[in-house]
């Protein structure tokens, strides 16, 4: 995966968020997702790592022996400081050509991350453009993907309650995108998002709705039927439950007569589906 994307305006100031446009914005440090070798200038793994605790934790200053000991925690204080020097220095030239000029501010015995209200990296898309993050999802990244190695346990524990808080962030983001995606009728790209969501959340009862929902909006209502069958097989055999009350409801839905998606209002007339197994 590319960590960076080529840059656009943004160091002259320019808002990349588009508004409400809904094109995709560009020019974002990619911190979601497995390296397969840092962006230049980086020549240090740990500089990446430090990269996406300065994001995650910034506009505050954090003193430079409490970085030292986070991710050299094995080294003495002169020797940590030492090597967090030289990471330091060269993730300010990759700051200066991604970032812009001062957004990393390193001082005699503090360093900090300062940004303004523009998106920098991917995962400011989920506070600033929630649909425009949901390729995140599709794509199953995870937050510093491969990072997990890099200091002990202290680091490791603010990677995994971090990565825990950014998926509940995508989650709730392409919920509502997807619910957003339903009621106005745009069933393609809804059984997209609706499968990822599924996919991550394969027991997770709102989202086999959605999938359903989805297909039977588009007019495939057999596969929204599939869709119930499997999600049904998949509870019984695994946790040994039978769907819940208004999964059974849009079943009936769905199966004995055709939804007006738009409204609400069913449409009399249509044939009874075939019972399912």
């Amino acid at each position: 995966m590319t960590q960076f994307v080529e840059q656009d305006a943004a160091c002259a100031g320019t808002n990349r968020c588009g508004g409400h446009s809904g094109a995709p914005i560009t020019g974002l440090v990619q911190l979601m997702g497995q390296i397969d070798g840092l962006p230049a200038p980086l020549i240090y793994r740990k500089g990446w790592a430090l990269l996406g605790y300065l994001a995650m934790e910034s506009n505050r200053m954090h003193s430079r022996a409490a970085l030292a000991a986070l991710l050299w925690p094995t080294l003495g204080e002169t020797s940590a400081l030492t090597n967090l020097r030289q990471v330091l220095s060269n993730l300010n030239r990759f700051c200066c050509m991604a970032l812009g000029a001062d957004v990393l501010r390193i001082e005699r015995s503090a360093v900090g991350l300062m940004r303004g209200s523009e998106p920098m990296f991917d995962i400011d898309l989920l506070r600033l453009a929630p649909c425009q993050s949901v390729y995140l999802l599709a794509e199953q990244r995870v937050f510093m993907d491969g990072m997990e190695d890099i200091a002990d346990s202290n680091f490791q524990s603010w990677l995994e309650a971090t990565r825990q808080m950014l998926e509940a962030q995508l989650m709730g983001a392409a919920e509502r995108c997807c619910d957003e995606m339903l009621e106005t009728s745009r069933w393609e790209p809804a059984i997209q998002l609706a499968r990822a969501l599924s996919q991550r959340d394969p027991w997770n009862e709102a989202h086999a709705r959605r999938v359903m929902r989805a297909h039977a909006g588009s007019g495939m209502r057999t596969a929204a039927l599939k869709v119930y069958q499997r999600f049904e097989s998949l509870l019984r055999s695994e946790l040994g439950l039978n769907p819940g009350k208004e999964t059974r409801q849009l079943l009936e839905q769905i199966g004995g007569t055709v939804l007006n998606w738009e409204s609400g209002l069913r449409s009399p007339g249509y044939e009874t589906a075939h019972t399912l197994a």
